[in-house]
């Protein structure tokens, strides 16, 4: 009946607004899945291969059908709330829907579901207001890939929206289909990002040298974010030395950064420096069981980490202490990839936060760096 009553409502819109219906009814109406390879919920290493063909099948069918989560949530938002993304031109998180989403939903990932599905029922009321349709369609685009790593229908929104390169690539990469990513990435002249996101990416994907090229060119105008994105890369490959020469090279020369962005890029080239040096180091097997903490410098501030260790083996990292808003899915997601490395080396950090990834695998390191010092 839930559904019947949709389309209903659907058929009476106006032609204008049938791209939207097509959408709305989409994620509303039960659809039989295709025989396509299912993609993995939370990858944490490197994608499974998928063809081209296997990929569109796979975000085609996540337009048509809704996640398998979908009828156990319900969104739950203040009646102030404007859903037709309307901006009062003042920051009110309980009015303008972008800062409701930036404010309450992005740092609460008990949250994240039902804030999609809330932008999911903003379509149809915006059916007239252009502005309002797109930034719900973008924000469904992050909200779906940085929030529940769901990259297929991150990729499906994506592509109704602004089409951000970045992400698509970033989506098709994380889907498993290499070609698909490098053709979106081959379209982006340099790396013209705040932090680097294009030099991450082609160093995630194994393109190292590639991505240094872009950030020795980046570093012309923003030396700190671009060495900076450089050491992380080298430090990625097990380039250790090389990474150390790069973080001491974002400590100086000219900038044109933001004041705050410099002094955030070389807290974090000094913690980066000061994490590398004990990364070839560590020894599970020379750690005495224990839980150990240890902070390391992210976004906004420090972020505290807990790191339990038995039978030289990592059991858990636990982030216990950070005061970041938007961090995405990097707390659940680089914490699963060090527990599955057994280790901070390889760990890639995650899209959209990579700074609070970063600070979760310094930390680490520190963690059990201090560990084995105390079981000499």
């Amino acid at each position: 009946m839930r559904h019947a009553t949709v389309f209903r409502r659907i058929t009476r819109l106006t032609a204008t607004s049938v791209l939207v219906s097509v959408m709305i009814f989409g994620m509303l109406a039960p659809t039989a899945f295709s025989a396509v390879t299912p993609a993995p919920p939370n990858p944490t290493t490197q994608p499974a291969k998928r063809t081209r063909a296997q990929v569109e099948a796979l975000i085609a069918e996540a337009g048509r059908t809704p996640p398998a989560w979908w009828d156990s949530v319900q969104p739950n938002y203040p009646k102030t709330l404007d859903l037709t993304w309307n901006n009062t031109g003042k920051w009110e998180n309980q009015r303008n829907m972008g800062q409701f989403i930036w404010d309450v939903i992005d740092p609460n990932p008990g949250r994240w579901r039902e804030g999609v599905k809330l932008v999911h029922t903003t379509l149809n009321l915006c059916k007239d207001n252009p502005k309002g349709l797109e930034q719900a369609i973008n924000s469904l685009g992050r909200m779906y890939g940085h929030l529940l790593e769901d990259y297929a229908r991150a990729a499906f929104w994506g592509r109704k929206g602004a089409r951000d390169s970045i992400m698509l690539a970033n989506c098709y990469w994380k889907l498993g289909c290499r070609e698909m990513a490098v053709e979106m990435l081959q379209g982006i002249q340099g790396d013209p990002t705040r932090n680097c996101s294009v030099v991450k990416l082609w160093a995630e994907m194994g393109e190292v040298d590639r991505a240094l090229r872009i950030a020795e060119d980046a570093a012309h105008t923003c030396p700190d974010a671009a060495y900076l994105a450089a050491g992380d890369a080298c430090r990625g490959a097990g380039r250790y030395k090389q990474a150390l020469d790069y973080y001491q090279k974002s400590l100086t020369g000219n900038s044109q950064s933001r004041a705050n962005d410099l002094k955030m890029n070389h807290e974090r080239a000094l913690a980066s420096s000061a994490a590398i040096v004990v990364f070839d180091m560590l020894d599970l097997s020379r750690i005495a069981d224990g839980k150990y903490t240890a902070s390391s410098f992210a976004y906004t501030g420090p972020l505290e980490v807990m790191v339990s260790v038995k039978a030289g083996r990592i059991e858990d990292v636990r982030v216990t202490k950070h005061s970041e808003k938007q961090f995405y899915s990097s707390i659940i997601d680089t914490t699963r990839q060090i527990i599955a490395k057994q280790g901070v080396k390889g760990v890639d950090a995650t899209a959209g936060a990579s700074i609070t990834s970063e600070a979760i695998i310094n930390a680490t390191a520190k963690a059990l760096a201090s560990a084995m010092k105390a079981g000499k």
